[in-house]
């Protein structure tokens, strides 16, 4: 018997990971296609998901030692979502996204295949 790929046709799921800037021990998972509102500040960015009025901060500075975020940084977000959806389509693995800042304490955004945050 043959059975169809429940996944074939489709694309991996493009994830953002949010760490808790009240409590550095927990996170949370964002799927990116129910995200329809973004707004920064040089504190943090937030997104509204689709069918709810509930934010969610997805960046807070103070995740990274107090350190401003870009008056773009929202564009920045889209410019790397768009490279992970171009990714998602050939992967066979969720991808995440994640901020974070390089040895220069520039911010910037990561593309992380789940395998990479969580090897089995």
């Amino acid at each position: 018997m043959i059975t169809a790929d429940p996944r074939e046709g489709t694309m991996a799921d493009v994830w953002v990971l949010s760490p808790s800037h009240s409590e550095p021990e927990k996170s949370r998972l964002i799927r990116s296609d129910a995200i329809t509102y973004l707004s920064t500040s040089a504190e943090e960015l937030v997104a509204a998901r689709v069918g709810s009025d509930d934010t969610v901060v997805l960046v807070h500075r103070a995740t990274q030692g107090g350190r401003d975020l870009p008056d773009d940084f929202h564009l920045a977000y889209l410019a790397k979502l768009a490279v992970a959806r171009g990714r998602a389509r050939v992967s066979e693995e969720d991808l995440v996204l994640l901020a974070d800042t390089d040895a220069n304490g520039a911010w910037d955004w990561s593309v992380l295949p789940v395998s990479e945050l969580w090897p089995a």
